[in-house]
């Protein structure tokens, strides 16, 4: 009697059971799909930076019944509409134009022919305008260098990478005369790239450069700085040598050529006890340059604060032969001051050669440094 009981007991709990899940059935019945919702294939998409706009870019996918997707962005405020199925190639590209600089979260999802939506994935990217592009800065020229052939050496500072530095432009002539463009990596394997040659600059002209800036790497638009002119070329000393000059004082650290060696450590000294101004020099710079601007620096060689032994006045002049000589002025000498003096040729001649030429000083022997030019 008493298993009876149990067993009427439990078979009364599985009715209820029963019961009680046909309810539950009931009241979820219209939300269920009798074969399964369909979710076609999501893209995988990246957001590529621009100028006021902002590319999504995804692969079609093996999902094949996709016909179209939509892009949201602004919280779903704005919206475009994809054709999929008109794409021929295998990559989805869409670009969102006019919006403002900021960044943004876009909102991909996809549709079959049936209507039925993949889920939604999201893609963050910037759009960059005027506020980036103002704080571009192009990056200097420390020096130009140009040698007798003519190759150019430009010698760069420091880019902003950080702010998206990414090459050189230079603008300029070539020996034909044509206009020419050439474009220089800032970095090559993240080693930033110190010095750019140009070897086929027409002689006697100059360039221009900017630099191009690329907010991220996959950014579909570069940004460039306003054109700044190359300035001041350096004639490269490695093409220069001695014709000529007045006297030395005996031993290699007195010589003439010392004069034009790249450094003012070193120190050509006229012949001491046995010369009188004038003391003079001539120097072959091995092609013809219009100059601009030269320089004169005193010695610190074997005097460590500097040696007063320069002259007090000088000329220079200039000559495209070795034959004829037009001067270019007479100028004032600082023999108290280190470094550069630097002197500006208002004629700017042509020259290949030219004579600096001593003409007044403290003493009668003279010792000086270095001397440069600068031009075209």
């Amino acid at each position: 009697m008493k298993k009876t009981y149990h067993f009427s007991l439990i078979l009364f709990a599985a009715i209820c059971l029963v019961s009680a899940c046909r309810k539950m059935d009931a009241t979820y019945k219209e939300y269920v799909v009798p074969s399964g919702l369909v979710y076609p294939g999501k893209a995988i998409a990246i957001a590529q930076s621009g100028r006021n706009r902002v590319q999504i870019v995804w692969p079609k996918g093996v999902d094949k019944t996709v016909v179209k997707a939509k892009v949201y962005w602004n919280s779903f405020a704005d919206s475009v509409v994809v054709d999929v199925a008109a794409i021929t190639g295998d990559t989805v590209k869409v670009m969102v134009d006019n919006l403002q600089e900021k960044n943004y979260t876009f909102v991909i999802r996809t549709f079959d022919a049936q209507g039925n939506i993949s889920v939604p994935v999201e893609v963050n990217g910037g759009s960059y305008g005027e506020r980036y592009q103002s704080q571009l800065l192009t990056r200097p020229v420390n020096s130009t260098l140009i040698n007798a052939a003519g190759k150019l050496t430009i010698n760069w500072g420091g880019a902003d990478v950080a702010n998206g530095a990414y090459a050189s432009e230079i603008k300029y002539t070539d020996v034909s005369g044509t206009a020419k463009t050439q474009i220089f990596p800032v970095l090559v394997k993240t080693t930033e790239v110190k010095t750019t040659e140009i070897t086929d600059m027409l002689a006697n002209t100059n360039y221009q450069f900017r630099t191009i800036f690329r907010p991220d790497s996959l950014s579909v638009d570069k940004f460039y700085t306003s054109y700044s002119d190359g300035g001041l070329f350096s004639i490269d000393k490695g093409d220069w040598h001695v014709v000529a000059f007045s006297s030395q004082h005996p031993g290699g650290d007195n010589a003439a050529v010392n004069f034009i060696d790249g450094t003012e450590h070193t120190r050509w000294h006229t012949c001491a006890g046995c010369s009188n101004y004038p003391h003079w020099i001539v120097i072959d710079m091995g092609a013809p340059r219009i100059l601009t601007q030269f320089g004169v620096w005193r010695t610190d060689f074997d005097s460590p604060g500097g040696d007063k032994r320069g002259p007090d006045k000088f000329e220079f002049l200039t000559s495209t032969d070795n034959v004829t000589w037009v001067s270019q002025g007479s100028f004032d000498f600082d023999h108290n001051l280190n470094g550069e003096q630097r002197y500006v040729l208002p004629n700017s001649p042509k020259a290949r050669y030219f004579k600096f030429v001593g003409t007044q000083g403290s003493d009668s022997n003279m010792v000086l440094g270095e001397i440069s030019a600068y031009g075209l």
